[in-house]
């Protein structure tokens, strides 16, 4: 009893903190906290972490704080929360806590732009997110990989990894994911040059931005995404030169209301890409205005990759409009800038409109762009092999940790065997007691069914012999005194007599004797249609006899109709196994309140009706056992139609017309 209450007093306590720990986490979210202040309270929460016992909750609680931490951009207390939690996991054998710790190092190491070992951790946890079974999470890796595959320069590769992303995620309801996935594969095959693919897949995340706006995803984020998406199909549409369809798409996501205030980086960067395309047109009207305003905006808001781009596309204008001096200067500038930020793209493109234009250091800059692009080369086949190594020693422990689950195996194997053998001979003996114990009973069934073939079969011939002794008594009746006393009262009606009165009376009495015998003959012609009680009987005695653990109310209802003496003994029988069949059944399986069973007459056939209430089953999926097959062979032996009417939860009907 002490035990029982400290440990419920500590499970109490535990869930109080818990709810204490969420709580201000969620406080933490507030704009009146500056980091500062959700620091201190974060690492409160995560010291008054290590005073409880290393469960699941716990666990749970190191990674919100890892999270929190994350967030207000304390990464290096990020990584000491993360580390914690995966040797916390580690002790507990936790599969699940350690695939997410290793995929939160992966998310470390590509925020320190640290791209091989990111990738290395998201492989490791798609590894194990996959003996877990764990779909979301291991479509969720591998995009991770694809996402860290892009950004290294490896597109080909990113595209295969975000196939088998997307063929994962589509099997959730993750609508984000699914949304990032064809992104991604959308700007890695832009980058390999199949633009029509390209756009294929920015349409299909459009439609997953439509689906997130019905699920009530913050309006902000989905806004974000939707310019993301028109700014880059512009810039696939600008490669394929079709500049008007570009140009329409910057000026829709550049009508989104307040995008200057709410959004400047977007509206810098749209703003450049539409004065570009507009030149591309050879349309120059305000192409100066609006990337001097592009410039403007990203100066102000120190925005270096879209300063430059700015800065080369009106060195371009300026060369358009025959002022050398002015656009190489901007393309220097650009140049320049580039080089500072190590964005090897905007480098090559300022160097080659130098190359082409700056006649006098030609030299110059065609070194400048050799030495790059040779760099470039070296560092793509360096970090593809750098990948490859990566997945190939990833390969490699998973083979380990094949191998060693091989052993242990083996070793299972080898005691579930021994344990096998222990069991068999007392199994084979007892199969064998089953066996001899169902051929008995299935003997006596066969006997019993016999025996009561003969005795319908009896019953039949009595009630026919029956039938034929009444039509010959009744035809005697008819031909034989019917006739007789007509034949006196016609000839009494034509005596004549002086008692008038008494000869009448006799006359009456004799016509009531007629009428009384006719009445008689006429209901012996009538085969007894409805005094025919004994199949209706033995039915209704099989069903009343009906008792399961259920306590299943059973009632039966024999149409008066039937003419039970056209039907033959064989197909009463048949009758009576599928009746007695479908009731074994029910007792068995249905679990229902009630059960009818009816016997019907429609024009020239019969119809048995099993009706149940019970739970029922899925008719596709379920194979038919011996019961139901016997059903259905008796119903042939009727030349009869069997229908089975169930579904899970609403019960069975089977119906048999013959």
């Amino acid at each position: 009893m002490l035990f029982l209450i400290i440990a419920c007093h500590k499970k109490n306590h535990s869930s109080k903190f818990k709810k204490a720990v969420i709580e201000a986490l969620k406080n933490t979210d507030s704009e009146t906290f500056k980091n500062d202040s959700k620091e201190k309270i974060v690492d409160t929460i995560y010291n008054y972490l290590s005073k409880y016992e290393n469960d699941s909750v716990t666990r749970n609680l190191y990674f919100k704080v890892a999270s929190k931490y994350y967030n207000i951009g304390q990464y290096e207390k990020f990584l000491t929360a993360v580390k914690k939690v995966y040797n916390l996991g580690l002790k507990q054998d936790d599969t699940t806590h350690i695939a997410k710790a290793l995929y939160f190092f992966g998310d470390y190491y590509e925020q320190k732009s640290q791209l091989d070992s990111a990738f290395s951790y998201y492989s490791q946890s798609e590894r194990l997110y996959k003996i877990k079974n764990d779909t979301l999470n291991s479509g969720r890796t591998q995009l991770y990989k694809a996402g860290i595959l892009f950004d290294a320069g490896i597109f080909s590769e990113s595209e295969i990894e975000a196939v088998s992303a997307l063929r994962l995620l589509s099997k959730t309801t993750n609508t984000r994911l699914i949304y990032e996935s064809y992104v991604l594969l959308a700007i890695s095959l832009n980058e390999v040059n199949d633009c029509s693919n390209s756009l294929r897949y920015f349409n299909l995340a459009l439609k997953q931005l439509n689906q997130l706006e019905k699920e009530n995803y913050p309006k902000e984020k989905i806004i974000k995404s939707r310019i993301s998406c028109c700014n880059n199909m512009g810039r696939i549409y600008e490669k394929l030169n079709n500049h008007k369809k570009a140009i329409q798409l910057y000026n829709t996501a550049l009508q989104i209301k307040d995008l200057k205030q709410n959004y400047p980086k977007s509206y810098a960067m749209l703003l450049d890409n539409l004065g570009h395309s507009q030149m591309k047109t050879g349309n120059y009207t305000n192409v100066y205005q609006l990337l001097s305003e592009s410039l403007r905006v990203s100066d102000s808001l120190d925005i270096k990759p879209i300063m430059i781009s700015n800065k080369i596309n009106i060195g371009q204008y300026f060369l358009f409009k025959k002022d050398t001096v002015k656009a190489l200067n901007y393309i220097k500038q650009g140049f320049e800038l580039s080089q500072k930020i190590k964005s090897n793209e905007l480098t090559i493109q300022s160097l080659k409109l130098l190359m082409e234009n700056d006649f006098k250091n030609k030299t110059f800059y065609t070194n400048q762009y050799l030495k790059i692009d040779d760099s470039l080369q070296k560092v793509e086949r360096i970090t593809k092999n750098q990948f490859a190594r990566i997945a190939f020693e990833t390969d490699q422990v998973e083979e380990k940790n094949e191998i060693l689950s091989k052993r242990n195996s083996y070793i299972i194997i080898g005691f579930g065997i021994v344990i096998l053998f222990s069991f068999v001979f007392f199994i084979i003996y007892r199969l064998k007691s089953k066996n001899k114990e169902l051929f008995y009973i299935k003997e006596q069934q066969e006997a019993n069914e016999k025996i009561y073939q003969l005795m319908l079969q009896q019953q039949s011939e009595t009630e026919l012999a029956r039938n034929e002794e009444r039509n010959r008594i009744a035809m005697e009746l008819h031909d034989g005194i019917v006739n007789s006393v007509f034949t006196t009262r016609f000839n009494l009606i034509q005596l004549d007599s002086i008692q008038t009165d008494k000869k009448e009376l006799l006359v009456k009495e004799l016509e009531k004797t007629e009428n009384e015998i006719r009445r008689v003959s006429h209901n012996l012609t009538q085969n007894l249609l409805f005094e025919d009680k004994s199949f209706p009987e033995i039915v209704t005695n099989l069903v009343e006899s009906q008792k399961n653990q259920f306590n299943t109310k059973f009632d039966v209802s024999v149409d008066k109709y039937i003419d039970w003496f056209s039907v033959s003994s064989i197909n009463k029988i048949h009758i009576y196994r599928i009746i007695q069949e479908a009731l074994q059944n029910i007792n068995k399986y249905s679990n229902a309140e009630r059960c009818y069973i009816m016997l019907l007459k429609t024009g020239d056939k019969i119809t048995i009706r099993i009706w149940d209430n019970g739970n029922g089953f899925n008719i596709e999926k379920v194979k038919y056992g011996i019961g139901l097959k016997n059903i259905e062979e008796r119903t042939t032996a009727l030349e009869g139609k069997l229908k089975i009417i169930s579904d899970i939860g609403n019960g069975t009907t089977i119906e048999v017309f013959f």
